[in-house]
């Protein structure tokens, strides 16, 4: 799967609506902000195994998917390359910088936030999957043996 493409059925919203539940003040979420191409993966592992997740905010520009969680979260939230605050804008962006965001709202059965304990494994998981995977080797170029002193290379 490539950054751009998904393989389950979202609602795509380009308004706020998505993110209404997430502003009552009675109900103040935290954001995890994962990585664009890891953090769909690791949502999408979640619907696959039925739990239950709410909608997600994508930055096109800055390549990061924001995550709604319970509030609790955010003194929680241990995992590399990924960032858990009170706040939802992208933490990578510089000052100034405009994001093209749109919302993924998983549908019918959805909840206003996703479980953040069951987020951080499945992210773990898929960070586990890719440093796992096979590696290009460290030179293109053919080994050669070392040149004796006062001889000229064979080659």
């Amino acid at each position: 799967m490539s950054a751009a493409t998904t393989t389950l059925p979202w609602f795509v919203r380009f308004d706020d609506r998505a993110a209404a539940a997430h502003r009552t003040p009675e109900f103040p979420p935290a954001t995890v902000q994962l990585g664009l191409r890891i953090g769909l993966q690791a949502v999408e592992d979640l619907l696959a195994v039925h739990h239950r997740v709410g909608p997600v905010l994508c930055c096109l520009v800055h390549h990061q998917v924001l995550v709604p969680v319970p509030a609790q979260a955010a003194d929680r939230w241990h995992a590399p390359q990924s960032v858990c605050s009170p706040l939802m804008h992208c933490a990578t962006a510089s000052a100034g910088s405009r994001c093209h965001r749109l919302w993924l709202d998983p549908g019918r059965g959805s909840s206003t936030t996703t479980d953040s304990r069951a987020l951080h494994d499945a992210y773990l998981a898929r960070r586990g999957r890719h440093e796992a995977g096979p590696r290009p080797p460290a030179s293109h170029f053919e080994r050669r043996p070392a040149l004796a002193p006062g001889r000229p290379p064979a080659w």
